[in-house]
Protein backbone atom coordinates (compact mmCIF):
# COMPACT_ATOMS: atom_id res chain seq x y z
CA UNK A 1 0.00 0.00 0.00
CA UNK A 2 2.95 2.25 0.71
CA UNK A 3 3.08 3.06 -3.38
CA UNK A 4 -0.20 3.61 -3.51
CA UNK A 5 -0.46 6.25 -0.74
CA UNK A 6 2.86 7.99 -2.10
CA UNK A 7 0.46 8.11 -5.46
CA UNK A 8 -2.28 9.13 -3.89
CA UNK A 9 -0.09 12.47 -1.67
CA UNK A 10 1.24 13.20 -5.20
CA UNK A 11 -1.76 13.37 -7.28
CA UNK A 12 -3.24 15.44 -4.20
CA UNK A 13 -0.31 18.16 -4.22
CA UNK A 14 -0.85 18.85 -7.80
CA UNK A 15 -4.32 19.14 -7.27
CA UNK A 16 -4.39 20.78 -4.48
CA UNK A 17 -1.59 22.79 -4.59
CA UNK A 18 -1.42 24.50 -1.28
CA UNK A 19 -2.30 21.44 0.69
CA UNK A 20 0.45 20.07 3.43
CA UNK A 21 0.46 16.13 3.28
CA UNK A 22 2.11 14.44 6.11
CA UNK A 23 2.81 10.81 4.99
CA UNK A 24 4.71 8.85 7.68
CA UNK A 25 7.04 6.84 5.62
CA UNK A 26 7.67 10.02 3.95
CA UNK A 27 7.87 12.73 6.70
CA UNK A 28 7.62 10.57 10.60
CA UNK A 29 11.20 11.87 12.23
CA UNK A 30 9.89 10.29 15.89
CA UNK A 31 7.86 7.61 15.98
CA UNK A 32 7.01 9.05 19.26
CA UNK A 33 5.73 12.21 18.14
CA UNK A 34 2.75 10.35 16.14
CA UNK A 35 0.01 11.57 18.08
CA UNK A 36 1.58 15.24 17.64
CA UNK A 37 1.23 15.11 14.06
CA UNK A 38 -1.99 13.45 14.05
CA UNK A 39 -3.22 16.45 16.46
CA UNK A 40 -1.64 18.92 13.62
CA UNK A 41 -3.71 17.22 10.80
CA UNK A 42 -7.00 18.37 9.67
CA UNK A 43 -8.17 15.22 8.11
CA UNK A 44 -7.02 11.22 8.45
CA UNK A 45 -6.50 9.29 5.59
CA UNK A 46 -6.39 5.30 6.60
CA UNK A 47 -4.83 2.82 3.87
CA UNK A 48 -6.66 0.22 4.38
CA UNK A 49 -5.41 -3.43 3.36
CA UNK A 50 -4.63 -6.82 5.01
CA UNK A 51 -2.50 -6.73 7.78
CA UNK A 52 -3.35 -2.92 8.40
CA UNK A 53 -4.82 -3.77 11.21
CA UNK A 54 -1.86 -5.48 13.01
CA UNK A 55 0.47 -2.83 12.69
CA UNK A 56 0.53 -1.26 16.48
CA UNK A 57 1.58 1.59 14.59
CA UNK A 58 -1.57 1.49 12.48
CA UNK A 59 -3.39 1.50 15.52
CA UNK A 60 -2.03 4.05 17.32
CA UNK A 61 -2.66 6.61 14.14
CA UNK A 62 -6.57 4.84 14.19
CA UNK A 63 -6.96 5.52 18.26
CA UNK A 64 -5.12 8.83 18.33
CA UNK A 65 -7.35 10.24 15.80
CA UNK A 66 -10.54 9.11 17.29
CA UNK A 67 -9.40 9.99 20.63
CA UNK A 68 -9.18 13.58 18.99
CA UNK A 69 -12.27 13.36 16.46
CA UNK A 70 -10.51 13.73 13.64
CA UNK A 71 -12.32 12.88 10.56
CA UNK A 72 -11.65 10.10 8.41
CA UNK A 73 -11.50 8.98 4.98
CA UNK A 74 -11.31 5.38 4.49
CA UNK A 75 -9.19 4.35 1.10
CA UNK A 76 -9.61 0.52 0.70
CA UNK A 77 -7.17 -1.09 -1.37
CA UNK A 78 -8.76 -3.26 -4.15
CA UNK A 79 -6.16 -5.45 -5.71
CA UNK A 80 -5.46 -8.62 -3.90
CA UNK A 81 -2.04 -8.66 -4.59
CA UNK A 82 -1.28 -5.50 -2.73
CA UNK A 83 -3.38 -6.52 0.01
CA UNK A 84 -6.51 -6.05 -1.06
CA UNK A 85 -10.04 -7.54 0.47
CA UNK A 86 -14.07 -6.85 0.93
CA UNK A 87 -14.68 -4.39 3.26
CA UNK A 88 -16.00 -7.26 5.29
CA UNK A 89 -12.68 -8.92 5.40
CA UNK A 90 -10.65 -5.65 6.87
CA UNK A 91 -13.23 -5.14 9.25
CA UNK A 92 -12.81 -8.45 10.51
CA UNK A 93 -9.49 -8.08 11.43
CA UNK A 94 -10.13 -5.20 12.94
CA UNK A 95 -10.00 -4.44 16.64
CA UNK A 96 -13.73 -5.38 17.60
CA UNK A 97 -13.63 -1.78 20.37
CA UNK A 98 -12.75 0.21 16.90
CA UNK A 99 -15.01 -1.59 14.36
CA UNK A 100 -18.23 0.91 14.85
CA UNK A 101 -15.54 4.03 15.44
CA UNK A 102 -14.34 3.10 11.88
CA UNK A 103 -17.17 1.12 9.69
CA UNK A 104 -20.25 2.63 11.52
CA UNK A 105 -19.77 6.44 11.40
CA UNK A 106 -20.33 7.06 7.61
CA UNK A 107 -16.94 8.09 6.88
CA UNK A 108 -16.05 8.98 3.30
CA UNK A 109 -15.20 5.72 1.84
CA UNK A 110 -13.38 4.67 -1.28
CA UNK A 111 -11.61 1.90 -3.01
CA UNK A 112 -8.68 2.35 -4.73
CA UNK A 113 -7.79 0.74 -8.18
CA UNK A 114 -4.79 0.95 -9.85
CA UNK A 115 -5.98 1.61 -12.93
CA UNK A 116 -5.50 5.74 -14.06
CA UNK A 117 -9.00 6.39 -14.86
CA UNK A 118 -10.49 4.37 -11.50
CA UNK A 119 -7.70 6.48 -9.48
CA UNK A 120 -9.53 9.94 -10.65
CA UNK A 121 -12.63 8.90 -9.05
CA UNK A 122 -10.97 7.79 -5.92
CA UNK A 123 -8.91 10.83 -5.80
CA UNK A 124 -11.92 13.32 -6.08
CA UNK A 125 -13.63 11.43 -3.53
CA UNK A 126 -10.86 12.11 -1.20
CA UNK A 127 -10.24 15.83 -2.55
CA UNK A 128 -14.08 16.46 -1.23
CA UNK A 129 -13.67 15.23 1.85
CA UNK A 130 -10.53 16.87 2.78
CA UNK A 131 -12.07 20.41 1.35
CA UNK A 132 -15.19 19.95 3.26
CA UNK A 133 -13.05 19.55 6.03
CA UNK A 134 -11.39 22.78 5.80
CA UNK A 135 -12.30 26.32 6.99
CA UNK A 136 -13.80 26.99 3.48
CA UNK A 137 -15.91 24.75 2.35
CA UNK A 138 -17.26 23.18 6.39
CA UNK A 139 -20.99 24.45 5.93
CA UNK A 140 -20.94 22.67 2.52
CA UNK A 141 -22.05 19.03 2.39
CA UNK A 142 -21.29 18.58 -0.84
CA UNK A 143 -18.91 20.32 -4.07
CA UNK A 144 -19.25 19.21 -7.35
CA UNK A 145 -15.96 18.78 -8.17
CA UNK A 146 -13.98 18.24 -11.51
CA UNK A 147 -10.23 16.60 -11.86
CA UNK A 148 -8.22 16.93 -14.36
CA UNK A 149 -8.45 14.14 -17.18
CA UNK A 150 -11.76 13.29 -16.42
CA UNK A 151 -14.27 13.67 -19.72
Amino acid sequence: GQDAVGNIKSELQLLLPDIKIFLDVDDLNDIGALEDYIQRSQVILFFLSRGYFRSQNCLREIRSSLEQSKPIVLVQEADPAKGGATLQALRDECPEDLQPDIFEKGWTHTIYMRVEEYQRVSLKTIVEAVLLCSPNYVNQSSLQLCVPGEP
